[in-house]
């Protein structure tokens, strides 16, 4: 992630990574010992990431309008943000398998 030019694409990547890994390791914890506060934890830590992901988005996607010549790079980066979404729902739907809801 050296190789990318602009610091705001380094952050935002850096955040969707750490979303996603700490997404999954909440879902790892849930199937492992199901309980409510595992849900009111992963719900918690859901309201902040989308605001600031949403946040991150929008200064990446003002950004590449800013900076065409560099539009790959943005993206990369606006498809590993969104990429998290899917990602999102399919944890959502394991829990709802687990926990029969």
């Amino acid at each position: 992630m050296k190789n990318l030019k602009h610091r705001i694409n380094r952050i935002a990547i850096y955040a969707a990574l750490f979303s996603l890994a700490f997404g999954f390791l909440q879902l790892m914890i849930f199937t492992i010992y199901p309980n409510e506060t595992s849900i009111i934890i992963g719900i918690m830590h859901l309201y902040p990431t989308v605001i600031v992901h949403l946040v991150l988005l929008s200064i990446v996607i003002i950004n590449g309008i800013l900076h065409q010549s560099d539009y790959l790079e943005h993206l990369k980066t606006i498809g590993l943000m969104l990429f998290n979404i899917p990602m999102a729902y399919l944890c959502f739907f394991l829990v709802i398998l687990r926990y029969d809801l």
